[in-house]
This record gives C-alpha cells, structure tokens and sequence, in this order.
C-alpha cells in the first residue's frame, strides 16, 4: 500500500486482485486498521449499485471472464463479484464510512469506447476470443497473471487509450475527494495501480 499526500490530504492506494477469495480480507483488515474518512473504489457507480443489491445470484461469464477466472485458480479460490470489492461494500457500509466510486460512468464510457475502439480492433477482439484457449499466461504468481492478462486481452490501440482515459478520469474524482476528506483509503485494481499512483503523482 502506498501513501500520497494529495491536496494537504493523506492518500492511501490499496492495489487488489479482483476475484480473488482472499483479496477479501485483505481489504477488510485495511479498513479496520486506518479506518479512513472515505474510500474510493475503480468501478462505476453502475457497477457499485450493482454491488449493494448483489444477493448471491449466478454471474454469466463471457468467454474472456472465464479464461481469467481459469488462470486465477493457480493461486486460490475464486468468486465473483470480486471479494474485494463485496467486502468494501458491506464493511463501508457497516461502519458508515462514505464510499465513492470514482471509475466513468457507463454513459460516458460507453461514448468513448464508440469513439476510440475501431471496426477492426473489435474484428482482432473477436480473433483474440476464439483462440483464447490456446493462448498461454503467465502463472509465476498472481500479480503476473493479472498483468500478462491485462497486456494480451486488452492490448489494443483503442482499449489501451480507453483506459488511459478511464485512470485519468479516476485520478481526477480521487483528488476531488482528497479535496474533502483529509484520509482516503482507494482501492484498485493491481493491474491499473502502478501507472494510477504514477499519475496522481504527477499531477
């Protein structure tokens, strides 16, 4: 965990591997110990809506989520929606603890998405997903998976601008937030965290 002093605020960013079991505790031991003014979280507010009414129903997975879910086995048990995530929720909640998602919302992502990716990136995409089972990752220890799949998935010229622009976008709302609560505890993805904590950095 890496602490950034941004806006006269403590800022603390929390890099988590979405769906892994034990990610879980490891988010709530970290709320419990630094018990922060704020959290914020890398997903939408659709996404967190989604969470907080969550009840246990079966998750369909596309063929992409299957082939993460199957790599990240390696490493232990699995569930979605990711444990990191449901626990931040539920322990936010109970120790009302305000918790802002700072991810675009899906209107504007989905804008940008029509604006960047092109015809034949979604062509390669769908390549990419029929040969997937073929395709090897690298298993040396979860944080490598998470990045070699990250890397090999989601590659693309587009995607990669999108998601330029989605970190960018978050480290905006974070240091809206920082600009009123002296201590956020922000939780993120790993394969999204390094180049995060390099832009709030430098700007």
């Amino acid at each position: 965990m890496q602490e950034i002093e941004v806006n006269g605020s403590l800022v603390r960013v929390l890099p988590v591997i979405k769906g892994l079991v034990s990610e879980g505790e490891k988010v709530r031991a970290a709320i419990l110990e630094l018990r922060p003014s704020a959290v914020a979280m890398s997903i939408s507010m659709e996404e967190l809506e989604g969470l907080r009414t969550y009840q246990g129903e079966e998750i369909e997975l596309s063929e992409l989520e299957e082939a993460y879910r199957a790599g990240l086995e390696e490493f232990g048990d699995v569930q979605l929606p990711p444990p990191c995530y449901l626990e931040t929720v539920n322990l936010c909640t109970e120790l009302i603890i305000p918790l802002i998602p700072i991810d675009m919302n899906e209107e504007l992502f989905s804008d940008r998405y029509c604006d960047l990716i092109g015809g034949m990136e979604l062509v390669k995409e769908s390549f990419f997903t029929h040969r997937l089972a073929k395709k090897k990752f690298n298993l040396e220890n979860a944080e490598a998976f998470v990045l070699d799949y990250e890397r090999k998935v989601n590659g693309g010229r587009g995607i990669r601008s999108l998601n330029a622009e989605r970190e960018a976008h978050m480290v905006g709302a974070l240091k809206d937030l920082a600009s009123h609560h002296h201590d956020v505890l922000c939780v993120v993805e790993f394969e999204r965290s390094v180049r995060f904590i390099e832009l709030i950095k430098e700007n």
